[in-house]
């Protein structure tokens, strides 16, 4: 059973950003010198009546809100109406989606995030939200791959998110027999890089070469370092979905079979 604690983070991720600009590219923003080719959602949505953009974004930010306070049957039913409009839209999928990944049917949510792949390739949210499923049903390769292909997508702005996929990144190597690479990549890490990524990769190290006391002493260190509980919260969550930390819930975070 995969514990709730995993799908709170992934599902704060899928959140984020579902109403951005990207969706909305303007009249005329194709033919503007520089600027990319909309695609083809993009100029469905533009081709759709005043009327009918009215009521999509409408139903769509409802859904999202929906979503956000978790009445997740009633976002369902909203996301079946935007569909009824127009169903490609890499947002309303993600949202349809996460709304899968509530109820741990991660094959549906997975086919989701396919789709919103589809109609916006290289969407970053999207990629993410495949990488994490990948993560949590221990796909390694699959989410290796994918979390290394979104290193070059996601916002460089975001330098927290960017140290997670990394770290995310390096876990699936010592699940892929990688553990000297692995420890490699902890070794080049410094104090210095004001980043969570040189405490938990090494704690990781130390659970890896079963030192559990150890690598105890660097996540005590990185508490002290980063006070903020909301910076260190997704870190010890992937170290809970990586089964090196127990969870708060009991347990552990095997996939049913």
């Amino acid at each position: 059973m995969i514990k709730k604690l995993f799908t709170g983070l992934l599902l704060s991720l899928i959140s984020a950003s579902l109403l951005s600009a990207q969706e909305k590219p303007g009249e005329n923003e194709a033919a503007k010198p520089g600027k990319k080719k909309a695609l083809q959602y993009q100029v469905d949505l533009e081709n759709l009546t005043a009327e009918q953009r009215q009521e999509y974004y409408t139903k769509l930010f409802k859904a999202q809100t929906l979503f956000n306070q978790k009445r997740i049957f009633e976002t369902i039913a909203e996301i079946n109406e935007v569909h009824q409009i127009y169903s490609k839209a890499p947002s309303s999928l993600n949202i349809q989606g996460a709304c899968y990944v509530e109820f741990r049917n991660f094959e549906k949510a997975k086919d989701c995030f396919k789709l919103a792949l589809e109609s916006h390739p290289d969407n970053p949210n999207v990629l993410f939200n495949l990488a994490e499923i990948d993560f949590v049903t221990q796909q390694w390769q699959e989410s290796h791959d994918l979390l290394n292909r979104l290193i070059t997508e996601f916002p460089k702005q975001n330098e927290s998110m960017v140290e997670l996929i990394k770290f995310k990144i390096f876990l699936c190597k010592i699940k892929l027999d990688k553990l000297e690479e692995a420890k490699e990549i902890a070794a080049a890490t410094s104090f210095l890089d004001d980043s969570l990524m040189h405490y938990y990769s090494n704690a990781a190290v130390e659970y890896a070469d079963d030192n559990p006391a150890k690598a105890e002493e660097w996540l005590a260190r990185a508490s002290r370092v980063f006070s903020n509980n909301a910076s260190i919260a997704p870190w010890q969550d992937t170290l809970i979905e990586f089964g090196y930390i127990k969870s708060f819930y009991g347990g552990d975070l095997a996939v049913d079979e």
